[in-house]
């Protein structure tokens, strides 16, 4: 593998894994908060919504990391891409989990089934240099 895609994908897994938590905890404060008035404008109410950057904040950060994830499948392997990128995704979403303070029920499932991923997808990428 090229260092570029080594960086498109480290680049992709964290985008994508550091941006949910942040869109769990944003979208679970915007649908809690309650309406006082029904009889708004709805530009008015659309200006609000879009203040609220603890969405919109991290879903364009989430979308970007789409975007460099749809440039390296044009010039990576599919059968290394999607398995690192999703893999990656699922560690960086469980340690900023873990930073943001999020209780997990079963931490000891959690770390095995991230280290089962990562394990997986290294065998992934042995076998396919052996293939080469």
């Amino acid at each position: 593998m090229k260092a570029f895609d080594v960086l498109s994908l480290l680049v992709v897994g964290a985008f994508w894994g550091c941006t949910n938590p942040f869109l769990r905890k944003g979208s679970s404060e915007s649908t809690t908060e309650k309406k006082v008035e029904n009889d708004k404008p709805l530009l008015l109410d659309a200006v609000k919504k879009f203040q609220n950057y603890r969405v919109w904040l991290p879903f364009a950060l989430n979308q970007a990391g789409s975007l460099v994830y749809y440039v390296l499948l044009a010039s990576s392997d599919l059968t290394l891409a999607v398995p690192i990128c999703n893999g990656l995704a699922l560690v960086f979403s469980c340690f900023t989990s873990f930073l943001l303070g999020e209780r997990v029920d079963k931490p000891f499932r959690a770390f095995l089934g991230a280290s089962l991923v990562m394990l997986g997808t290294a065998l992934c990428m042995v076998a396919q240099e052996e293939k080469q």
